[in-house]
């Protein structure tokens, strides 16, 4: 079932045309989020193959200069966050994407990471590419995970696994899905 989904979602995703402009109603949702004004230390993600574009809200959070970023960096099994000060310094890496150069952070000094998925369910499960990056490093942290998707990408339930790492709440261009209330973080 897993992979019928994410080929299916994949094969949405990369003809959706209103990308950008879905991209930008995330962007101002995520950045009004009042969490975010607790937090220090964000871990974004570099888009690949027309995900939710994160660079709107990574521009932003640069310019106001009251962040650090980290965009994941691919070592061995593991992500990394290394802390960047703008988009030009990054290479092609993992999977052909964009990532930063650099020593790395830890994964628990992170307060918000904003996740990519294929496909997102109601509970907060992702569906990702299935080479389990990102479980293996939201089981390091107790940042707060949230997850940022068109609205087709989420899904009524989704099969999960022991190991899954589910979001604390989802993006999306037309709602705000809370799947953990704050005081359960």
């Amino acid at each position: 079932m897993k992979n019928s989904v994410r080929q299916k979602i994949l094969t949405r995703r990369i003809k959706h045309v209103r990308a950008e402009e879905d991209s930008k109603k995330i962007a101002e949702r995520f950045l009004s989020l009042p969490q975010l004004k607790k937090a220090r230390n964000i871990l974004l993600y570099y888009p690949h193959k027309n995900e939710v574009d994160t660079r709107f809200i990574i521009k932003e959070l640069l310019r106001s200069k009251n962040f650090n970023l980290f965009l994941p960096k691919v070592v061995g099994n593991d992500l990394i966050p290394v802390k960047i000060k703008d988009l030009s310094a990054l290479k092609k890496g993992y999977a052909g994407i964009m990532e930063p150069e650099g020593k790395g952070g830890f994964p628990e000094d992170i307060d918000i990471v904003v996740v990519p998925a294929v496909a997102f369910d109601l509970e907060g499960h992702r569906l990702g590419y299935g080479k389990g990056y990102y479980d293996r490093f939201l089981r390091k942290t107790k940042a707060l995970k949230v997850g940022v998707a068109y609205d087709f990408q989420i899904v009524e339930k989704l099969p999960s696994e022991q190991h899954d790492i589910p979001v604390d709440l989802i993006i999306t261009p037309t709602r705000l899905i809370k799947v953990k209330e704050d005081d359960e973080r």
